[in-house]
């Protein structure tokens, strides 16, 4: 199992969707929101949202571009292991997880290091807090980046990963933000887990109790892995060619 968790995290490593998606394009939101969007209040504060955002802007990349892609490249030989081998499409699907939770535990990292050198990000309890919140909630992208990969083919994902990492990240800018959405929008938005991040964000900086909004949280999380499961085995037949 080790052997194959770390083949799975350099074959990540070596991807160049990974590295732009996950890597590079949250640095730069960082440093575009912090230059264009300045706060009234604490500006140490607004630092460490920013950080927190632009990790689940990373880890969404993470599962919506970079895994879809590669899930979809690799169906064919993903159904033969499963013929051939007692390596079942449970334990896949927990080793492709949590390879991505430490992959997303990278981005976090390195957005922290990023927010410390330029910004004085202030590391502490709350931030760590927070970022494992993140990261966290990543899994809802994860399992929506299995299911597009089971379903759709490389060019197809190619075409439409883009678009629908932009429409799933429109769907993070909550009221909680200090944005203004309009009352439909935020109907939409509690079906996604930038919704119940940004509140449980909100109550732990506030010294609240978070549980209700991760409990939210983890039932969405649960939605995903139910329906990616149901993909899998919609699509299984085809996989095992």
């Amino acid at each position: 199992m080790i052997t194959i968790i770390r083949y799975e995290i350099l074959k990540v490593l070596r991807n160049k969707r990974f590295v732009f998606f996950t890597l590079v394009l949250p640095l730069v939101f960082l440093v575009v929101l912090n230059a264009f969007a300045k706060p009234e209040g604490d500006q140490g504060q607004y630092i460490t949202y920013l950080a927190v955002f632009c990790t689940l802007f990373g880890t969404a990349g993470s599962g919506l571009n970079t895994l879809s892609t590669r899930v979809a490249k690799e169906k064919s030989y993903i159904g033969s292991i499963y013929a051939v081998t007692p390596y079942s499409p449970g334990k896949f699907i927990f080793v492709t997880a949590f390879v991505q939770l430490l992959l997303n535990v990278l981005i976090a990292a390195v957005i922290i290091v990023f927010g410390l050198a330029v910004f004085r990000l202030n590391i502490d309890g709350m931030l760590l807090k927070m970022e494992l919140l993140a990261v966290y909630s990543s899994l809802y992208y994860i399992f929506i980046g299995l299911s597009l990969g089971f379903l759709l083919d490389v060019v197809s994902l190619q075409s439409l990963s883009f678009p629908l990492y932009m429409g799933f990240m429109a769907m993070n800018l909550t009221n909680d933000l200090g944005l203004h959405m309009p009352e439909f929008m935020v109907h939409i938005q509690k079906f996604f887990p930038g919704f119940y991040l940004n509140k449980a964000v909100g109550a732990i900086s506030a010294g609240s109790n978070a549980i209700q909004d991760i409990g939210m949280l983890t039932l969405n999380i649960a939605a995903l892995l139910v329906v990616t499961l149901f993909v899998y085995r919609y699509k299984r037949s085809a996989m095992m060619g």
